[in-house]
């Protein structure tokens, strides 16, 4: 379902219609924030979005968009341009249509006579079908725009005018907590293969059994594809592919294609770093990215300590102060009174939850060290000075690639 009306105004152009109420950038609020505004506030109107693409231009993601159309804080409807967002892809990975009729009959779609009715007519699908699958596409388009975030928005509140309204099973409500855990999903699933630019490869046997989306998504990563461009060549979208590709890198099937210094980090793979089955006792010792992390932390500590007492408290801080379902991986993790923090552990906690094994673990502890280092560089630059912060932060910075 393509962008309704297709006038020629901007994107996030206010209609002459309806009046802006809420505006900014994906920096400020997330979508997940702006649609709980709309819903609280049972506001009716559209949506607009813009958006950049996490990872821009060498994640090989285009610029898209997206409108979502809210009655009295209800999502109603919704339009996008993305591939993967259409009507076709979504039936089909609902199982209410195979790719084979789909790829037959999109050909017969024209002006005036639209997939959906070329379905019904065909006896493809019912039209109460149609009215679920168009109600699914809406949830997806929604729960999709949750994923992205760089762009822009815009709520233009008033009388929309849009006809093809749905009623969801679901409220807004629970559509939010929805997004919130496949949020969740997609950042741990990105770190298992790379990221979003990632550039996979077929290493080994196709595994018997592999369903047509598995294949799909095979045939999409042929030609030195990221894998957002696989993702939306394949129609799977970014959360179908990854939920696809993160067995497949586990088997051994798909292995990065390029050498990376970012992946080898996160497999475990180059001089220095832990093999697979090694300890993350011995990960620590033999260094890479984790004893980099201890290393980095320690330094900061030091800087902190001798800008004013009490840093490792000031630093610990942070471990309180997690949302409940991070906690986990900062579990019985203290900074001690040298600023040595146990990064093995780290590692022990993520692997103990049973949720990550081999890469996945590493990158979620990487991750998760990530984060808490954003946190530490902040105090920096609260607690310390300005020209001795700004030093620090580029000693810092140096010290990531390697250059101290």
């Amino acid at each position: 379902m393509g962008e309704p009306h297709g006038s020629g105004e901007s994107e996030l152009e206010a209609p002459h219609d309806g009046r802006p109420w809420l505006a900014g950038t994906l920096s400020a609020l997330s979508i997940l924030e702006v649609v709980q505004l709309i819903f609280t506030s049972l506001k009716s109107g559209v949506l607009r979005l813009s958006f950049a693409g996490p990872g821009g231009a060498s994640a090989g993601e285009r610029p898209h968009r997206r409108s979502l159309y809210f009655r009295e804080g209800q999502l109603v409807f919704a339009a996008s341009s993305e591939p993967g967002d259409r009507l076709g892809p979504v039936l089909w990975r609902g199982g209410l249509i195979g790719r084979e009729a789909l790829d037959r009959l999109g050909g017969e779609v024209e002006p005036g006579r639209l997939l959906g009715q070329v379905l019904v007519d065909e006896g493809v699908i019912t039209a109460a079908d149609l009215y679920a699958g168009v109600a699914a596409q809406v949830r997806e388009i929604l729960l999709n725009a949750f994923l992205d975030t760089e762009g822009e928005f815009l709520f233009v509140e008033g009388p929309h005018g849009e006809q093809n309204e749905v009623r969801l099973p679901e409220r807004t409500r629970d559509l939010l907590l929805e997004g919130l855990k496949r949020v969740d999903e997609t950042e741990r699933l990105l770190a298992a293969v790379g990221g979003r630019g990632a550039l996979l490869t077929r290493r080994g046997p196709i595994p018997a059994g592999l369903g047509e989306f598995g294949h799909r998504l095979l045939e999409a990563l042929e030609g030195r594809r990221t894998f957002a461009e696989a993702a939306d060549e394949s129609r799977l979208g970014l959360l179908f592919a990854l939920r696809e590709a993160a067995p497949l890198l586990e088997a051994g099937v798909l292995a990065p294609a390029v050498e990376s210094p970012l992946v080898n980090a996160i497999l475990g793979a180059g001089p220095g770093i832990e093999a697979a089955t090694g300890s993350s006792d011995t990960l620590v010792r033999q260094g890479g990215p984790f004893s980099l992390y201890r290393r980095i932390f320690k330094r900061v500590h030091a800087a902190l300590a001798g800008a004013r007492p009490g840093a490792e408290r000031r630093l610990d801080s942070y471990f309180s102060r997690m949302p409940e379902g991070r906690r986990f991986v900062f579990e019985g993790i203290r900074f001690g009174a040298d600023g040595d923090l146990d990064v093995a552990r780290v590692l022990a906690n993520v692997t103990a939850t049973g949720s990550y094994r081999g890469a996945a673990a590493k990158a979620r502890s990487l991750e998760g060290l990530e984060e808490l280092l954003t946190f530490a560089l902040f105090e920096v630059k609260n607690v310390m000075p300005r020209p001795e912060a700004e030093a620090l932060l580029r000693e810092v910075g140096k010290m990531q690639v390697g250059k101290a």
